[in-house]
């Protein structure tokens, strides 16, 4: 399937993303608020991470795979997840291979009620994996991990520190996945 306003096209298994987010909130009341993560593997089979940036107001410093809210403007969530990709790493992405998971967290304020934030991870295929750019405002490094590197939170010298549980957890689901998907 392919969705209009971009060259993107996903499995008919992921056509409850290929709405807005507003058409999806209205079939599930439980979250106030939708957020993407897109898992992007290089050719050598590693998954994409970026380091938010020093000065981010939220974890900053943190290792993430690139996502972000999706907007009122944003036509599907699939697309939202293909235009935070490209704003946050400057990938193009062409293909939405599969959903590796989602999970949800709250955003409780004193005197206020708790916001429900569902966030739905997609990974994707790229037009090129070696052109990352990042939006130096969101983030200040990249690397490429390894399923082994993920699981000892160690890419050479450099720790990793994810936000919560469900962050690394997501990313050896995405490898797990991966696995499974290829031919025996």
């Amino acid at each position: 399937m392919s969705l209009s306003a971009q060259s993107l096209t996903y499995p008919s298994s992921l056509q409850e993303y290929a709405v807005s987010e507003q058409d999806f909130l209205r079939l599930h009341p439980e979250y106030q608020v939708l957020c993407t993560g897109i898992v992007v593997f290089n050719s050598e089979g590693k998954l994409l991470l970026v380091q938010r940036a020093v000065d981010e107001k939220a974890y900053p410093n943190f290792w993430e795979i690139p996502g972000g809210k999706v907007d009122d403007t944003d036509e599907t969530i699939l697309q939202a997840a293909a235009r935070e990709l490209k704003e946050e790493a400057g990938l193009e992405a062409i293909r939405v291979v599969r959903k590796v998971g989602q999970f949800t967290f709250s955003d409780g304020r004193p005197g206020r009620p708790a916001i429900t934030w569902l966030k739905l991870i997609f990974e994707m295929e790229v037009r090129d994996s070696t052109n990352v750019v990042l939006d130096p405002v969101e983030h200040q490094k990249f690397l490429f991990a390894s399923e082994d590197e993920i699981v000892k939170d160690l890419v050479g010298d450099v720790k990793l520190a994810y936000v919560s549980p469900p962050n690394k957890e997501v990313k050896l689901e995405a490898f797990r996945l991966q696995r499974e998907a290829l031919p025996s």
